[in-house]
């Protein structure tokens, strides 16, 4: 599970990211009715016919993602992102 952490002036946010909540994100970022849509938007208000600006095909790109996800569970309670802001604000992000 990757953890987030959010530290305001008054306020801390923790929000949770389970590995199955990714998974289900990258079935649905690589679906080709998202894509589809996507482009169909893109051109609908372009003057001219739009480049598909996802470089790679969904069939390569989502077992690539699965294998990232799947990476990342062997990096337990590991910092990816730990910053600081001036005014106070800290954000962490955990695996």
């Amino acid at each position: 599970m990757i953890k987030v952490k959010i530290k305001t002036e008054g306020k801390t946010w923790n929000i949770p990211l389970p590995y199955a909540l990714l998974n289900i994100s990258t079935s649905i970022l690589c679906s080709k009715f998202l894509w589809r849509n996507i482009d169909k938007q893109i051109n609908k208000h372009a003057e001219k016919k739009a480049v598909r600006f996802l470089p790679l095909d969904q069939k390569i790109m989502k077992p690539l993602l699965k294998e990232l996800i799947q990476e990342l569970k062997n990096y337990k309670n590991h910092v990816l992102i730990d910053i600081k802001t001036e005014d106070g604000t800290e954000v962490i992000v955990k695996l």
